[in-house]
């Protein structure tokens, strides 16, 4: 689906934008086909895409050398990181005894720190909050933080499909957290949602760029995930889907 997706938009450049006909083929998208031959052979993209190698080459650049050719320093830098990235790969490994797993943990604390997954403590009394945090994912009312706000979630518990929507308060009663979620407005019926043809590969759908009157009370575990919202008409608004799973 991928390549057939991808052919239909470079056939298609000729006919929407005819002057890329003048234009040099770009090995990019020579190179765009044969991703799915590079996941077949090489496993998941992030086992070889080369944002570490990036990295590297971003750190190497910011090295003050005050116009000395050097190569000590950078190679020290490149073969310490070489060496993390085998040590990291080599603790996932099935076959890594038993006794090195058991400092895994200190290991990434030391050298890949994360952010704790978490709640946000209970407050001392009942009030609204500006942020909520819940395993480790921090939502946001759309007053502090429109961002934090966009969500997709469950309007009710008996709702088999999520909805998206806007966190415009974060209360606090009786120490349980409850979210009022202003719904986005559904696309209405005589526009066309040219997003449904990539479903399921790609999570995106077109809603109205309105909000809806309509805001639902629900609990933070009623909550699918963050999404993204882009206005890119006056009626209509694309919202993707930014969940991990």
């Amino acid at each position: 689906m991928y390549r057939g997706f991808l052919k239909t938009w470079v056939d298609g450049l000729v006919v929407h934008h005819p002057h890329t006909q003048n234009h040099a083929k770009r090995p990019n998208i020579h190179v765009a086909f044969h991703i799915y031959d590079f996941l077949l052979l090489f496993g998941p993209v992030i086992s070889w895409w080369c944002f570490p190698f990036e990295r590297v080459i971003g750190y190497l650049q910011k090295i003050h050398t005050s116009n000395h050719v050097g190569g000590e320093l950078e190679g020290t830098l490149t073969r310490s990181f070489l060496r993390g990235a085998a040590l990291r790969r080599w603790l996932r490994r099935p076959d890594c005894p038993e006794i090195i797993k058991q400092f895994k943990l200190l290991f990434d604390r030391a050298f890949s720190p994360r952010s704790e997954a978490g709640d946000s403590p209970p407050l001392s009394e009942d009030g609204e909050r500006a942020h909520y945090t819940l395993n480790g994912v921090t939502f946001s009312r759309a007053s502090t933080n429109l961002g934090s706000s966009l969500v997709l979630y469950y309007p009710s518990a008996s709702a088999s499909a999520p909805i998206a929507g806007s966190i415009e308060k974060i209360d606090t009663v009786a120490g349980d957290v409850h979210f009022s979620v202003r719904r986005q407005a559904p696309l209405p019926s005589s526009q066309f949602d040219p997003f449904l043809r990539f479903a399921p590969y790609f999570p995106a759908v077109t809603y109205s760029s309105k909000m809806q009157n309509r805001i639902d009370k629900i609990k933070p575990s009623m909550v699918l995930s963050h999404c993204a919202r882009f206005e890119f008409s006056e009626e209509r608004a694309v919202v993707v889907n930014l969940g991990r799973s």
